[in-house]
């Protein structure tokens, strides 16, 4: 594995994002999503692995409801029936979105180098012209690196989301400077830093972000499962 190893499970791994992209309540439920702007959290989590499941469901589902998805989860756990499981759904509310897509973690220890720089205080101004809404997130956005031309930030990488084990990137660059390589650049640079702090580097992406998947393809990232969020 490039730059290291893998320590956990992928079950492991895959209990470790649910409480990254979710908050709960003392039942096991999930209530928000995990960011301190307010916003719903899905009406179902799946998380799929080789080794096992992750379900979370959302507080307002039905308790009857619940025990008739686990079971169908549970008959085939390797190959989960997932247009059973919408037709359950959309009898408590209509599923408006079904968001899929493969889970990375970085290997531990990553070692790769990048020329990206680190935002700080000092310096977050070069994220006004591009990326104005990062400077009103700045505090919960950390870590948080760029790669500047022209005198501008023109490509970020920051945490999503961030819990006590590990945060989530989120990488975007701007439409004249994409196919420069230069979200990869941000990527390695804040995974490394993410890891200073003691925390797994995580980096979960949809099926048809191409670029995105491109990204976890070119620094081999370990893809330790598949998340399933219906709402």
């Amino acid at each position: 594995m490039l730059g290291g190893e893998i320590l956990v499970t992928d079950l492991e791994l895959m209990e470790i994002q649910a409480d990254v992209l979710f908050k709960k309540d003392n039942l096991g439920r999930i209530t928000e999503i995990n960011e301190p702007i307010c916003k719903s959290a899905p009406l179902f989590f799946l998380g799929r692995t080789k080794v096992g499941n992750v379900l979370r469901f959302n507080e307002s589902f039905p308790g009857t409801i619940i025990n008739e998805v686990t079971q169908i989860v549970n008959q085939n756990p390797t190959n989960v029936d997932i247009g059973k499981i919408v037709i359950i759904l959309n009898k408590v509310k209509a599923i408006s979105k079904i968001w899929i897509g493969p889970a990375y973690v970085f290997p531990e220890n990553f070692n790769m180098i990048s020329n990206a720089i680190k935002i700080t205080s000092a310096n977050k101004i070069l994220l006004q012209s591009g990326f104005p809404n990062l400077l009103k997130q700045f505090e919960w956005r950390q870590p948080l690196f760029a790669v500047i031309e022209d005198g501008t930030a023109v490509s970020v990488c920051c945490s999503a989301r961030i819990s006590k084990k590990a945060a989530e990137a989120s990488v975007e660059t701007l439409e004249a400077y994409q196919g420069k390589g230069y979200g990869r650049e941000c990527v390695i640079a804040w995974a490394r830093e993410v890891q200073k702090k003691g925390r797994h580097s995580l980096y979960s992406t949809a099926w048809d972000n191409f670029p995105s998947e491109a990204i976890a393809k070119k620094l081999n990232l370990y893809k330790y499962g598949i998340d399933f969020h219906i709402s």
